[in-house]
């Protein structure tokens, strides 16, 4: 090691050569290249793709995560949906806002949910637009069950007699005196 040089690390490359030397052949490792480790001409290319690569993968792979993150919270929404009741209580109208209101703010914050995972430093930017859409889709189920929630506790106006107020009053054609 340099006197000035703050890097500790081992040099094994004699190690290497001494094997070969003695007519011992050192089997490598699986995945390991001598090149690389030596930093020989070529290496760092070569190892450059393979990390843009395996970064690309792995931001996809954690993209998928994401997308699939909200379907995981549905379970516990139904259950506590199912513990709060049917009946028209603020205990359980503020379950059924928070129903409704969590996927509403994750399909408005789409773009901030996959922001760091489409462009990571210097790799290229990767196309994410199927994990989006299944975090969409996700997101809209959640919405639907919100508005299930709110019909059968009797809150949307799905009968007729909901629009009785926009009806125009009948008109009676002849009257008894």
């Amino acid at each position: 090691m340099a006197p000035g040089n703050s890097r500790v690390y081992a040099d094994l490359s004699p190690l290497v050569a001494k094997g070969k030397a003695s007519g011992k052949a050192i089997k490598e490792p699986a995945g390991f290249d001598l090149q690389a480790a030596l930093g020989g001409p070529g290496s760092a290319a070569a190892g450059h793709a393979r990390n843009d690569t395996a970064d690309a993968e792995l931001r996809v792979k954690k993209a998928w995560e994401v997308a699939i993150g909200p379907g995981k919270s549905l379970p516990m929404q139904a259950f506590m949906a199912w513990m709060s009741g049917t009946s028209v209580s603020i205990f359980s109208i503020l379950i059924t806002g928070m129903i409704l209101m969590s996927p509403l703010r994750a399909i408005m914050g789409v773009q901030q949910a996959f922001a760091g995972l489409e462009r990571g430093g210097k790799s290229a930017k990767v196309d994410l637009t199927m994990q989006k859409a299944v975090f969409v889709a996700i997101n809209l189920a959640g919405i639907l069950f919100g508005m299930y929630r709110l019909s059968i506790m009797g809150l949307l106006p799905t009968t007729t007699s909901d629009w009785l107020a926009f009806l125009p009053p009948k008109t009676y054609v002849e009257y008894s005196a």
